[in-house]
């Protein structure tokens, strides 16, 4: 029977467990690391720490949006067709519910809608400069 033996690369990546073969090039290590993608620095895994991409972090800001009258609004490309598609009914008087694609909803109306855009639109413009 053999013990499973666990073995990183030259750069310390994690290759895996192995029972009675070893992987090409691979460097026998004590122990599996707790995420696959860890960094054995020779003594120990150094914890694997996930990083944004530009476009991530745009995105997680553009769902979680900007407050307007203590709502925090979202800013995705749904938001944007939603918007378009009741502002005639808000300038035209209605008052319109609107779910933001975050789950918040900002009640629109002829009153608030002229700040809300002073607000909105240059936030989600920025995205895209």
């Amino acid at each position: 029977m053999y013990k499973t033996k666990y073995y990183v690369d030259a750069d310390g990546k994690y290759l895996g467990g192995y029972s009675g073969t070893v992987p090409a090039n691979g460097i026998e290590v004590s122990a599996p690391p707790n995420h696959g993608l860890d960094i054995w620095n020779g003594t120990s895994w150094d914890a694997y720490e996930p990083t944004l991409s530009a476009a991530e972090i745009r995105g997680q800001a553009m769902y979680t949006g900007i407050e307007f009258e203590g709502v925090m609004c979202s800013a995705l490309k749904e938001d944007q067709w939603g918007l378009n598609s009741i502002k005639d009914f808000v300038v035209a008087g209605s008052n319109v519910p609107f779910e933001f694609m975050n789950g918040n909803t900002l009640v629109l109306t002829s009153v608030n809608i002229s700040e809300f855009e002073s607000v909105w639109i240059p936030f989600r413009f920025g995205f895209f400069q």
